[in-house]
C-alpha cells in the first residue's frame, strides 16, 4: 500500500475538521467528535427510509492508485448464451447520434437530440438541466432497435474495443478499500427468459414480477481484508432490488483477485455461480417477499470480450474507466424512457438513476437483504451471508461483526462446511463460512464444523417448490464439533434438524414458475 491506513485516517480527520457545519450540511454529512478526540464521518442522504443512520469514516482513493486497484480486482464477467446486450462505453454509446435528452414539465414532454457525450455532459452537469425530471431517452420503440450500430453475429452490442468499458469507484473505509464496478448496459428485458411470465399482464407489472426497461446499471463491490489491497475478503453481488455478500473462499476468482460474475440472461443480474435453467431471483425480493420469482438463466458460456484485455485504467480506448471523472455520475435523471412498444406500454418502467445516486456507490462498506440494511462499521446480522445460491451458512455474529469493523485483521477460525461426499468450504472471512449450492431436499444432509458456543447455522432447502430458510443456534457447541444437518419430507415444507434440534427461526418462500416455452 501507497501509505498506511493510519496515515490516510488522520489526513482525512484533518479534511473534516476543517470544514464547516453549514459545508458538511450541504455536503449531506454529519461530523460526530469520536471519544478518541478525532471524528467519524455519516453521510445522512445514504440510509435508506426507515433505518438509522450508523456514522462511518470513509474517504475517495485518488489515482492513480484508484486505478490501479480497480485494474487488480477488475471482475471477469461471463454471460448467458441467450444474452444479447454487453457492457457500453458510455461516451461511444452517446456518439451514435439517435438518443434524446428530455424534460417532464407541467405534464409535457420537451426532448433534444444528443449528437455526442459533450451534449449530454454539459446538460448533465449539477445545474445545469431540470434535475430528477429529465430523462435519456434511448432511440427505439420495438425490442428490435435496442441495437448498437455495429453488427456482430446475434448481439445487439458487440462487448469489443473502445466502445465498452466497465466503470469504477474507489473507497476507503473500516480499514478496508472497497472497489466498486459498475457496467451500463442498453436495454433490460427480463421477460426474454420467461416468455410465460409477460410483461403485458397487468397483474405482472402491479406485483412487481417485471422489471422492462431502457438502460440498465449493475455491477458488484469487491472488498479487501484489513491494511490488505493484494487480496479479497468478500464481494457483494449485485441482484435486482439486493446486495449480497460472498465470502472470498466461495467464489470463483481469476489470477487470483479477479470474482467471476454470471450475469443473468435479460435482467443482468450478478451471480457468483451458474445456474442453466429453472432459476430464480434471491428469495423473497417481490410479492410481498413470500414469493421467489424465475431469473434468466446465468450459464456463463460468453465471456465478455473484454475480459482478457490488459486495460489500464482511464488510458484512451480502455476497458476501464473511473466513475469520478464522469460529469454524468451525479445527474439526477433516469438513464431510459421505460419501455414504451417494447413491453406493451408498460406506465410503471423505471429507468435507473446514475451510479453516484444509488446506495451500493455512496456507501459500498454496506448491503441489503430482505429489506435489511447492514455495514461492515456496525454489527452484521449471520443472515445477511445467507444470499441467493448459498445454500449453508455456518456462522459466529461477534466474530464476524469484529473482524468487519477493527483494523487489524482477525485470524480465521475452525468454522468448516461440508455438503454431500465432496464439497467442503473452510473459513476464510472470521466468523463466517458459506457454501454454494441449490437448497438441500429430502434426503439429504450435511454437516457444521463448530468453532464455540456462538456459532449459528443457516439453512436453505426446498420441497414440491416451497422453500425453507432456518436458523439454528447451537449454545452448547464446542470448537471442532461436528453438526449434523437433515433433511427429511414434511406435511408441506422440508424439515430440517441439526443434531436432532429444530430451528429457532423458520421462513418459507413459495417459488413461483414458469411453464417451459412450446417449440
Amino acid at each position: 500500500m501507497e501509505a498506511g491506513n493510519g496515515a490516510r485516517r488522520r489526513r482525512l480527520i484533518e479534511r473534516i475538521a476543517e470544514l464547516s457545519a453549514a459545508e458538511l450540511a450541504l455536503l449531506g454529512l454529519v461530523a460526530l467528535v469520536a471519544a478518541a478526540g478525532g471524528f467519524l464521518l455519516c453521510r445522512t442522504d445514504l440510509i435508506p427510509e426507515g433505518h438509522s443512520p450508523a456514522p462511518t469514516a470513509f474517504s475517495d482513493v485518488a489515482e492513480p492508485q484508484a486505478g490501479a486497484l480497480a485494474a487488480r480486482f477488475r471482475p471477469w464477467l461471463l454471460f448467458d448464451r441467450g444474452e444479447l446486450w454487453r457492457p457500453l462505453d458510455v461516451s461511444s454509446f452517446l456518439a451514435e447520434g439517435d438518443h434524446r435528452f428530455c424534460t417532464r414539465a407541467a405534464g409535457a414532454v420537451s426532448c433534444r437530440p444528443l449528437p455526442d457525450a459533450t451534449a449530454f455532459d454539459d446538460l448533465a452537469r449539477p445545474g445545469a438541466s431540470a434535475g430528477a425530471a429529465t430523462y435519456l431517452d434511448v432511440a427505439g420503440s420495438r425490442l428490435a432497435d435496442y441495437r448498437g450500430p455495429q453488427r456482430c453475429g446475434s448481439l445487439d452490442d458487440c462487448g469489443t474495443g473502445a466502445r465498452s468499458a466497465i466503470y469504477y469507484h474507489a473507497t476507503e473505509s473500516n480499514d478496508r478499500f472497497y472497489l466498486d464496478y459498475w457496467w451500463f448496459l442498453r436495454f433490460n428485458h427480463f421477460a426474454r427468459s420467461h416468455p410465460a411470465i409477460s410483461c403485458r399482464v397487468g397483474a405482472t407489472r402491479t406485483n412487481g414480477v417485471c422489471d422492462e426497461h431502457e438502460g440498465d446499471w449493475e455491477g458488484v463491490t469487491v472488498v479487501t481484508p484489513p491494511d490488505d489491497d493484494q487480496h479479497v475478503d468478500y464481494v457483494v453481488y449485485a441482484a435486482h432490488k439486493g446486495t449480497f455478500r460472498y465470502a472470498a473462499s466461495t467464489l470463483q476468482l481469476r489470477d487470483g483477485t479477479r470474482p467471476v460474475v454470471y450475469v443473468a440472461q435479460g435482467s443482468h443480474a450478478s451471480y457468483p455461480a451458474p445456474c442453466r435453467s429453472g432459476c430464480h431471483q434471491p428469495p423473497g425480493l417481490a410479492v410481498d417477499g413470500v414469493l421467489e420469482l424465475p431469473e434468466g438463466d446465468t450459464d456463463g458460456t460468453r465471456p465478455w470480450a473484454r475480459d482478457g484485455d490488459d486495460c489500464v485504467a482511464n488510458r484512451p480506448g480502455s476497458c476501464l474507466e473511473s466513475l469520478a471523472l464522469q460529469p454524468w455520475n451525479q445527474w439526477p435523471g433516469q438513464w431510459g424512457a421505460g419501455c414504451g412498444d417494447a413491453c406493451g406500454g408498460n406506465p410503471g418502467a423505471s429507468s435507473p438513476r446514475s451510479p453516484g445516486l444509488q446506495p451500493r456507490y455512496q456507501a459500498p462498506w454496506c448491503s441489503t437483504q430482505g429489506g435489511a440494511f447492514t455495514c461492515d462499521s456496525r454489527a452484521l446480522r449471520c443472515g445477511d451471508w445467507l444470499g441467493p445460491q448459498v445454500v449453508l451458512v455456518a456462522c459466529d455474529p461477534g466474530v464476524l461483526s469484529q473482524s468487519q469493523r477493527r483494523s487489524d485483521a482477525l485470524a480465521p477460525g475452525r468454522l468448516a462446511l461440508v455438503v454431500g461426499r465432496t464439497e467442503r468450504s473452510q473459513e476464510t472471512t472470521p466468523g463466517v463460512v458459506q457454501a454454494l449450492g441449490p437448497p438441500l431436499r429430502p434426503g439429504e444432509q450435511a454437516t457444521v464444523v463448530a468453532d464455540g458456543p456462538a456459532t449459528q447455522i443457516l439453512v436453505r432447502s426446498v420441497q414440491d417448490g416451497t422453500i425453507a430458510e432456518d436458523r439454528f443456534v447451537v449454545p452448547a457447541a464446542r470448537a471442532g464439533q461436528r453438526i449434523a444437518i437433515t433433511v427429511t419430507a414434511g406435511a408441506d415444507a422440508p424439515l430440517v434438524l441439526a443434531d436432532g434440534q429444530r430451528p429457532v427461526e423458520r421462513r418459507l418462500v413459495t417459488a413461483a414458475t414458469a411453464p417451459a416455452p412450446a417449440g
